[in-house]
């Protein structure tokens, strides 16, 4: 029987998504709002919804400017795809349909070291700007050859993601209990005979358990490439990757599937975007549906956002065109969000137009930042002379 959910937003292509995918692989992968073993989850989308918009009229904008910088590359809007493995869960083309919809509404995809295409299959598909996530594996050498194969195929962006290690649970794993087809292969490892290379069924096995800031130094030394940290969810590691001379940082709980009960992306995105204060680019995932989900983000502090759990729903649909379409929702809702706000451009959406989670009316207030930033001098994550400086620039001096 045909569905009779229409296509007009992220939501609808979730609700016919799980009209298609198999339930074990939906329950498993993206879960149910309010289920007691998806707090995390739960927590990013309250996030979101506790976080008000306060819009401006009579700004006489017409026309919206979408686009943004980041990594020193130009992208038409900031929606871009995260890290996620095994796209051909969702339809066969994978990966390959996923980098063509990125290209064709230009922006960029981050293609994941569980990918069921090739860093290489992947990089001859692209039409824009593609990045690698990396998964820092026990094995040096694989990580290595994973990072130089990347480089050489035109990656422009290395994002190494730190809270997904092998300690988490795996209760979700065992509840629905999906098994990954057998022609659904981790080609970025296809053909390795080293002892330690993971496969489809081990993938976490064979995660570096003590992975830290010596490791990240070592990938400095392997590789031009920018560096991005995903995983970031508090103030002190956030100024600990600028410390380290990280490009950036993606704040994230992984979508809800590490750590059960830590705080919404959202919620944690002003105290990480002021304790950086500018000096490395911000992004954030977890639970961004809506345009005006973007134009939250972007007003705490974000660069541009990621999105994971979308890609899948319109792959399922629609494979290539599923995908593109669902960026084209997030265009158009974001433009439209934006001439709601009075802001011409993404680069210009500030505090002044979010009340945060758990924050008064006067949310976007000068006082209210600068409250925030004594608070991170007292705790010892900005010097005097950074709050002096983001200080001046909130009372425009």
């Amino acid at each position: 029987m045909e569905s009779s959910i229409p296509l007009l937003s992220v939501l609808d292509y979730e609700a016919r998504a799980s009209e298609i995918i198999p339930s074990a692989l939906f329950n498993r992968w993206f879960g149910t709002y309010g289920a007691p073993d998806w707090i995390t989850n739960t927590n990013n989308l309250d996030a979101i919804q506790s976080t008000k918009l306060r819009p401006r009229v009579l700004a006489g904008i017409g026309k919206r400017d979408l686009s943004t910088r980041v990594l020193g590359q130009d992208i038409a809007l900031p929606v871009m795809l995260a890290p996620s493995g095994f796209h051909q869960r969702a339809h066969p083309d994978g990966e390959l349909a996923s980098v063509s919809a990125a290209g064709s509404m230009g922006t960029v995809m981050c293609l994941s070291t569980a990918s069921t295409y090739s860093i290489e299959e992947v990089a001859r598909a692209s039409s824009g700007p593609i990045w690698f996530q990396l998964y820092f594996l026990r094995q040096r050498e694989v990580t290595e050859t994973l990072v130089r194969r990347a480089e050489d195929a035109g990656y422009s962006g290395l994002v190494v993601t730190v809270d997904n290690l092998p300690a988490r649970s795996r209760e979700r794993d065992t509840r629905y209990a999906y098994q990954v087809p057998a022609e659904r292969v981790l080609k970025n490892f296809e053909g390795t005979d080293l002892w330690d290379s993971p496969s489809r069924y081990a993938m976490h096995d064979s995660y570096e358990m003590a992975i830290a800031w010596s490791d990240m130094e070592w990938l400095r030394t392997i590789t031009s490439m920018p560096m991005v940290i995903k995983g970031i969810q508090t103030a002190e590691d956030a100024r600990l990757c600028m410390e380290h001379g990280m490009d950036g940082l993606i704040v994230s709980n992984h979508g809800g599937h590490s750590l059960e009960g830590s705080t919404g992306s959202m919620e944690m995105l002003p105290e990480i975007a002021d304790a950086v204060g500018g000096g490395i680019e911000v992004y954030m995932d977890g639970g961004i549906r809506r345009g005006a989900d973007v134009v939250k983000a972007l007003a705490l502090g974000a660069r541009a956002v990621f999105v994971g759990r979308p890609i899948f729903w319109g792959l399922a649909i629609d494979g290539e065109a599923g995908v593109r379409h669902v960026l084209e929702i997030f265009r158009d809702e974001l433009d439209i969000a934006m001439g709601l706000c009075g802001v011409a451009s993404a680069a210009e959406v500030d505090r002044d137009l979010v009340v945060p989670v758990g924050a008064g009316a006067g949310a976007g207030d000068p006082v209210d930042r600068l409250e925030r930033l004594a608070g991170l001098v007292d705790r010892g994550y900005l010097t005097r002379q950074e709050f002096d400086a983001q200080k001046a620039r909130i009372l425009g001096a």
